[in-house]
Order: structure tokens, then sequence, then C-alpha cells
């Protein structure tokens, strides 16, 4: 805490004392600082113009901003002083916000930029952007990176996320009870820099771009800069180890935004496309296509936001990554259109994820492919303590399909200082069957149990209408997480019952029980010989069972992890042994062909992993199942291996094989993947994605063009080709199907 009001002390006055290297300047300063303690916070300074964004640092402007560089280490070492200096420089106009941050570097040609992609470098070292971003030892970026947190509401549960890495690559995402997610794209910019003596970031958050509560001079700001050849995090608030940036909570204080402009809250996106599409199956000729549509989005308060849609589009998504599935339950693909994504995080439910109540690729998506939507409306936002959540979406008549409507309505209640209490509602089924379903969830989150730990605990109920009217419509479940450091502790018990089938949701079972429990130790060895090597150790044991409604065993998962450490460098090795027990109740096509019988099957498999930084520029991961599976044995091979060239161009190959020694006979089944990008600048990049996989015996090429004129208006083309493979006898490729697309959208703020 004294290190932390000595760098408030720092802030206020513009001096860059830094963090204390004497003990003697400690103590000179120590009383003063406590004195203005109270007051503390960061001070943003009112310009008449702000800066040029070039990414450089040296507009004029900056020069009215008092440095601050009072930042702590979070990695490797808490509350340390960092191996870099890094400062801060915050200025606004009437219509946005201006942050500059200078990272110091003594040896500026290590410093990595190894995309510029859109939203791909803002993986947190504190646990990614889907996890609740406590402890520091999962995935960290790959890149050198400045993450800026701004909570514009003080509400200490909501916040807004910017990134941005050496190369200018940006992304955006919103903060919502500890996770981010990257459902939210905005209308900034952003400018980096490489310089002699380290790198310089600039951002422009326009008042019109972001939510806040009108006459509120305080806001919340953190700030995080990541340095990956050392795996160091740098924090302005927040720097012990289970610490989540992503809480708003941790932030420090931003003073003396007034008299700033948010517009009329009203933003015009229409979208125009010309196309052609051809489907050689089928033997017609091509066929045309001159389309368009708009969104509109008004803020009727400055945090709730209505959106009406006409005519959806969404040829710029990127295709969907092909899977292997040896199981007898559906895979979950992420959701990746836009309309879908903004507003999203309020839909999430309290249980599991093998059961989610709102699941929007059911939306507009029949077995992958898109269902045209005629129209939606959403209303996203909050009031008062009270989170909302409305979306609602017509499909289009086609193909002779029926045009359908689907609703679904989500409220949560903010209660003490981190939990909240809800309800949700949705109506529809893909199948145009009825198909309705209640549920509501308590959960009840500390950053502050026994001192300074993680705890979340949940509870949730639902029950389903349907046309059927015998079974158990009815679900249930309970959740205790612990997720810190050193130990992270999870639970789950879950009831569905055999008549709950959530018509536009997601189930991956029914009429089971399920209770899940892993313990992870996670000790970091002292200096030594053994931890200048290692970061960090992973011991792991779950188990995982699953048993149907009478109570009789139909899955057990038992898993050891004995062996786990991350290096200093960030590569990752990973020793795990599984247990298995798997009561097939009917007779199971594993693969085309291979059929195993309803019984009682035990085996043990190992997994072995390994990966290297995601910060060196040839990547390397390597996973590998193998050993008995069901009647025989099977051997699992992942591998990929990723080369980046100074953010212009980014390839990947990636394969999985899978070949099974079963009693009921053999089998092979393969997926290949090539990604290949290409990058101008950040905002002019070509994309393309290429998969082959032996089940489906489809060949696709995705080609994405993404122009981004200025911020909000962006030109899109959109190239998409399949080939199926045949033997007649030899084996080839035929064309299946090709399309081509031009599309421009714009974004209008009045």
């Amino acid at each position: 805490n004294r290190l932390y009001i000595l760098m408030t002390l720092t802030t206020r006055n513009g001096h860059k004392y830094g963090a204390p290297r004497a003990v003697s300047l400690f103590l000179a300063v120590l009383s003063f600082a406590v004195s203005l303690s109270a007051a503390g916070g960061i001070r943003a300074v009112r310009v008449a113009a702000g800066p040029e964004i070039n990414g450089r640092l040296d507009d004029p402007a900056w020069a009215a901003a008092p440095a601050v560089s009072a930042f702590r280490m979070v990695e490797p070492t808490p509350n340390a002083d960092p191996s870099e200096r890094t400062e801060l420089r915050i200025v606004y106009d009437e219509n946005a916000l201006y942050i500059g941050v200078l990272c110091f570097d003594g040896e500026p040609n290590r410093i990595v930029g190894n995309t510029m992609a859109h939203d791909n470098t803002g993986a947190s070292s504190s646990g990614g952007w889907s996890g609740g971003g406590y402890g520091h030892g999962s995935t960290a970026p790959g890149d050198d990176l400045v993450r800026i947190l701004l909570d514009p509401f003080q509400d200490k549960r909501t916040a807004y996320v910017f990134f941005v890495n050496p190369r200018g690559a940006r992304g955006e995402g919103l903060v919502y009870a500890g996770s981010a997610s990257l459902n939210w794209d905005g209308i900034w910019t952003a400018a980096a820099r490489i310089r002699e003596d380290g790198w310089s970031a600039e951002f422009r958050i326009p008042f019109k771009t972001i939510s806040f509560k009108p006459g509120l001079s305080v806001w919340g700001l953190n700030v995080e800069r990541y340095i990956p050849r050392k795996q160091e995090t740098i924090r302005l608030a927040g720097v012990s180890r289970d610490a989540n940036f992503y809480n708003p909570r941790e932030a420090a204080s931003l003073e003396g935004i007034e008299n700033i402009r948010q517009g009329k809250g009203i933003t015009f996106r229409p979208y125009g496309l010309t196309g052609i599409a051809k489907s050689f199956t089928a033997g017609t000729g091509a066929s045309f296509r001159l389309d368009g549509g708009f969104d509109v989005y008004k803020s009727f308060t400055p945090n709730l936001v209505g959106v009406l849609s006409y005519n959806m589009d969404f040829a710029e998504t990127e295709a969907d990554e092909r899977r292997l599935n040896l199981t007898r339950f559906p895979m979950s693909y992420p959701e990746k259109r836009m309309f879908f994504l903004e507003g999203s995080e309020t839909f999430s439910f309290s249980s599991s994820m093998s059961f989610t109540p709102f699941f929007s690729r059911a939306v507009g998506l029949v077995n992958g492919v898109p269902v045209p939507v005629l129209f939606g409306a959403k209303l996203y936002g909050k009031i008062g303590d009270t989170n909302l959540a409305l979306l609602d979406v017509q499909t289009r008549a086609d193909e002779g399909r029926p045009g359908l409507n689907f609703l679904a309505a989500r409220m949560t209640q903010n209660i003490f200082a981190q939990s909240k209490i809800g309800w949700i509602f949705t109506n529809g089924s893909p199948s145009g069957e009825k198909n309705s379903l209640f549920g509501a969830d308590i959960t009840f989150s500390s950053s502050t149990f026994l001192g300074n730990k993680n705890i979340m605990l949940a509870a949730w109920g639902a029950y389903n209408w349907t046309e059927r009217k015998d079974g158990r419509h009815h679900g249930f479940g309970f959740r205790a997480d612990y997720p810190n450091d050193l130990w992270n502790i999870q639970t789950t018990y879950a009831y569905y019952g055999d008549a709950l089938n959530p018509g536009i949701g997601f189930m991956m079972r029914r009429g089971i029980q399920t209770a899940f429990g892993r313990l992870s130790f996670q000790p970091r060895p002292a200096a030594g010989f053994l931890g200048a090597l290692v970061r960090q150790f992973f011991f792991t044991a779950s188990a995982d069972y699953y048993w149907d409604l009478a109570g009789n065993l139909e899955t057990r998962r038992l898993t050891a992890s004995p062996f786990g450490f991350q290096t200093e460098s960030g590569e990752r090795i990973t020793f795990e042994i599984e247990s298995n027990r798997d009561v097939l109740p009917y007779d199971f096509e594993i693969s085309r062909g291979i059929v195993l019988p309803a019984g009682a099957y035990d085996f043990t498999k190992t997994r072995l992993e390994f990966s290297t930084s995601a910060r060196r520029s040839v990547a390397v991961s390597v996973h590998y199942n193998f050993g008995p599976f069901y009647s025989g044995r099977y051997n699992d091979f992942n591998a990929g291996l990723t080369v980046k060239v100074d953010g212009f161009v980014n390839l990947s190959f990636s394969t999985n094989l899978v070949r099974g020694f079963l009693a009921q006979g053999d089998f092979s089944q393969n997926v290949y993947e090539v990604k290949a990008d290409f990058f101008l600048s950040p905002d002019l990049g070509l994309m393309n994605y290429i998969q082959y996989d032996d089940v489906s015996r489809l060949l696709g090429w995705s080609s994405r063009l993404r122009w981004r004129i200025s911020p909000g208006n962006e030109i899109y083309v959109i190239y998409n080709k399949n080939w199926e493979r045949r033997w007649d006898p030899a084996s080839r490729f035929l064309p299946s199907e090709e399309r081509g697309v031009l599309k421009l959208s714009l974004s209008i703020r009045p």
C-alpha cells in the first residue's frame, strides 16, 4: 500500500520519481505521500486540441500532461521495481480521450511485434479473454503489449479494454464481472512506433464511442504493459499475483475529465455489397447478387443501447475451424457474427459450458450454414444496478424453410460488491417447434476472500416447455471456484432432465447428473538453479463423473498431471494420465463403418504436450495422446507450426491425425489447416484460411481482404471456394461451389 500511495504522489505532481530505490528517499516522502493519499488519482489534462495520433508522442499537446511512471511489477515478482521504465500521459479535449504510453527498453532490437491483425494480441497474461483473469500461469500474448482498462461509470463491475502492440495492431473489448471478451468493436484509433529507446503508443478514444456517466469527473483506469521475452507484466494498479486486471475494483482513479460531449448517441451503419456465386454440383450457372442493409444504434441513456438491424449480412465472418469428434456428443463452436456478439456478456449464465440457455449460433445458422436474417432488434446495457439484454430476430423463408422468430431476454441485478442475481427467458427453435425456457441464477464473487483471494459461488435452475409432455423438463446446478495463483480449485454439480432441451441454447448431454472437481497446485520455485529455469509448476488432479437420472454410472474420467511446468522463456511442457470408464447405452459409430457395441469400456490413455513461447518468430506446439481406447488402442497427434515475419506475414500450419486400432476395425481421421495472412499495415490485410478433413472430404479456401479506410468505415473482398474429394478411380478434387463478395460498410455518427 505504501508503494501505491507513493505512486499517487508522483502522478499528481508530475515528478518522475518512479519506484524508490533508496530507503532514505522513501522515508523522506512517506509522510507527505500519506497526507495526499485520500485525494489520490491520475489527472487527465484538458487541451484545446488533441494530439495527432502517429505513435511518436511528439505532438506539443502531450507536453501539457505530467508523466506517470510509478508502475509496479506483477510478474515475475509482485510489487517489485520493473526492469524497464514506463511513462503514461493522458490528455483530453471536448471530443476524445488521448492516452500516450512510452515503453522504454534497453534492448529495442528485441521488442516483439509479430502481428498486425485486429483483435489478435489481447490474450491476457493473467488468464485470457474468456477466463476470469486470475493468476498468471496461462496463455500470455506473444507480442509486447500495452493494455488500457477504462471504467467510465466507476461501478467497479464493467469497463472497456483497449490494447495495441508495437506494430500498431489494435484490439478492444468489454469487461464484465471480472472477465473480458472481444465481443465489441468500437470506433477508435491507435498508433505505435519502435524507437531507439523502446517503443511508444498513442490511443484516441472518442467520447462518442464509449458510454459514460455525465458529470462524473472520476473514472476507473488501469494500464498494463507486457514484455514477452522476459514474461514480465507491469501494471499501474492491482499488482498482486491474484489480482485480476479485468476487475475494475483493482483500478486506479482517473480525475479531471469534465465538460465533454458524447454526441447524440446515434450511429447509422449501412452496408452494400455485390457478389457472384456458383454451385458446380447443381450444374447451374452463376448467380449474381446486389444487396444492402443497415444497423441503427441508439443510446437511450449513457449505458443503455438499442439496435435495429435490417437484412443482416455476415459475409466477412471467418469460417469455423474443423475439428475431429470421437465422442457421441455435439461440439460447441464460438460465435463470430458481430450482431450477436455485441451485448452478449449480459446473456452469460451461471451454468457450466455443458449447458447454455442461450447460444446465439442456434439463430440464423443450420448445421453451420447461414439462414437469411430479415431483421433483428436488441437492447442491452444497464439502468442503475440492473443489467439488461433483449434480443429478437426474424429469419427469412429460404429453400423450403419457413421464416422463424427467436427471442431471448436476460436481466441481472447487482448485489453486494461483485455479485449478481438474475433470470433468463428464451423462445424459439431452429426446427420451428414450440420451445420456451426460463432460468434463474445467483452468483457470489469476491476478490477479497481471506484478505486478497478470489472466490466464486453460483447456483442456477431452469425449466423448459416443449411439445413433449412427458419426462423431466428441469435442470439445476451449483458451482464453487477458488481461482488463485498458488491454488486453483473448481467444483461443479449439475442435473439435466431427460426432456430439458433449450431451443436456442446448447446442451451437450441430456438426462444425466454430473459432478466435476479439479485441484491445481501451482508453486513457483525460489531463486537458484531451478528458479532460473522454471517460472511455475502445474500439478493437477481432476475427477469428472456422469450418471443417468437413476444414479447409474455412464462416464468417469480421472485425470492426473504429475508433471507440468512453464519455463522462464515461456515454453511449456505437460505430462498427463487419464483413466476412463464409458458405458455406451447404445451402439456407437465412432468412425465411418466402425461401430462400438453398447456396453462398458475401461481404458487409460496418456497425454504429452509441448509448446514454445508465442513470442518466437517460429513457434511450435505438439500434443500427443496415446494408449488404450475402448476395445483397442489409438494415437491422436496434433501439431502446429507458425512462422511470423515482423507483423507483415503470418504463416501457420496445423494438423490433427488420429489412428484407431479397435477390435471392430481400424480407422483413420485427419484434419489439415493452413493460414496465410499478409499485412501492409494494421488497416490493410489479406487473410487466407485453407482446411481439409477426410471425414467430410471437403477442401475449403476462404480468403478475406480487409481495408479499414478510416475508423468505422471498411471495405471487404471475400472469396470462398470448396472442392470435394472423389475417387474415380484415382483421387482428385472436384469443385463444388464458389462465391465472391465485395462489401462496403460505413459508420455515420451525427
